[in-house]
C-alpha cells in the first residue's frame, strides 16, 4: 500500500549486464522486474547477472519472474546467474525445488567468470 518498494539498477560490465534488485519483489512489483530483466536480455549480453542480495521480500511471483526471464534469455542464447540471493531468495527456490534451474554466485567477480563471458577483463 506503499508503493513500490524496490530499487533496481541495471549496468554493462564489459560483455555482461548486471541487474541489481532491493527490496521486496512480489506481485506488486512483478511488472518492474519484468520489465528490468525483459530490457536486459534484450541488450543480448554474453551473461546476464542478477544481483538478489538486497532482496528482503521474495515470493512465487519473484520467482515467477526469474524463471521466465531465463526461458526468454535461453532462446537468445543468453545464461543467467544469479549473485548473492538473499535469504528471503533461497528460500523460496530451495522450498520450490527451482535451485538448479540458475547457477549460483556469492560474488559479482564470479558470476563474471561464468562460461559463456568471455570478456578479456581480468
Amino acid at each position: 500500500m506503499s508503493g513500490t518498494e524496490l530499487r533496481t539498477s541495471t549496468v554493462a560490465v564489459g560483455p555482461a549486464v548486471v541487474c541489481t534488485f532491493a527490496g521486496d519483489i512480489h506481485l506488486d512489483t512483478e511488472d518492474e522486474v519484468r520489465q528490468v530483466l525483459a530490457e536486459a536480455i534484450g541488450r543480448l549480453p554474453r551473461v546476464l547477472a542478477i544481483d538478489l542480495s538486497g532482496v528482503r521480500l521474495f515470493t512465487s511471483s519473484g520467482l515467477n519472474e526469474l524463471a521466465a526471464a531465463r526461458a526468454a534469455a535461453a532462446d537468445r542464447g543468453v545464461p543467467v546467474v544469479l549473485v548473492a540471493p538473499s535469504g528471503a531468495v533461497r528460500r523460496v527456490v530451495e522450498l520450490t525445488g527451482t535451485a538448479g534451474l540458475f547457477p549460483v554466485y556469492e560474488t559479482l567477480q564470479e558470476a563474471l567468470r561464468h562460461p559463456g563471458n568471455r570478456s578479456g577483463t581480468g
